[in-house]
């Protein structure tokens, strides 16, 4: 039931990505001076299209954070990046920060390095719950250098939101 209930919502999130995506490329319409209407299916400003998003994750199971990084590496040609900031933002603060802690990374190498190649090609940005590390007692364990640590996952969450990323 759970692993049914998981799959639907990385489905949701999924479709929720393409429909942003479908809406913000749509047809524009304007009035013009003369009082009509013309449709425009002009490309709009760059700055109109990035929507960027932030997926607030507590996952207990691998294969569920071995999907999402899929689905989201499955999205990232249709996903516009800026050339300063990842256009999604993963905030972990739950049992998956193990899957990145450095004395896991033999066994969670697919894992890590495709967050690593999507963090490389400037898709995504990783960042883990101090405050959940110490919960789980990693607080003596490595990180990659791609994940970026934050003191409290669901503070962090907000801070996108208020920056303009999209809750997911």
């Amino acid at each position: 039931m759970t692993r049914t209930l998981s799959i639907y919502f990385i489905i949701l999130v999924v479709i929720t990505i393409l429909l942003l995506l479908l809406v913000s490329h749509s047809p524009r319409v304007a009035n013009t001076p003369s009082g009509t209407v013309s449709i425009s299916a002009a490309k709009p400003d760059v700055e109109q299209l990035q929507t960027r998003y932030v997926f607030d994750v507590v996952i207990h199971e691998e294969d569920k954070m071995v999907e999402l990084l899929k689905r989201i590496d499955d999205l990232a040609d249709k996903i516009m990046t800026s050339e300063d900031t990842p256009d999604l933002a993963l905030v972990l603060h739950g049992p998956e920060i193990g899957y990145f802690a450095g004395s896991n990374y033999r066994r969670y190498m697919s894992l890590v390095d495709r967050a690593a190649e999507l963090d490389k090609r400037g898709i995504l940005d990783v960042k883990v719950c101090d405050s959940m590390i110490r919960s789980l007692g990693l607080e003596n364990e490595t990180f990659p250098d791609f994940i970026d640590r934050v003191p409290f996952g669901p503070s962090e969450v907000e801070k996108l939101v208020q920056q303009g990323y999209v809750r997911m």
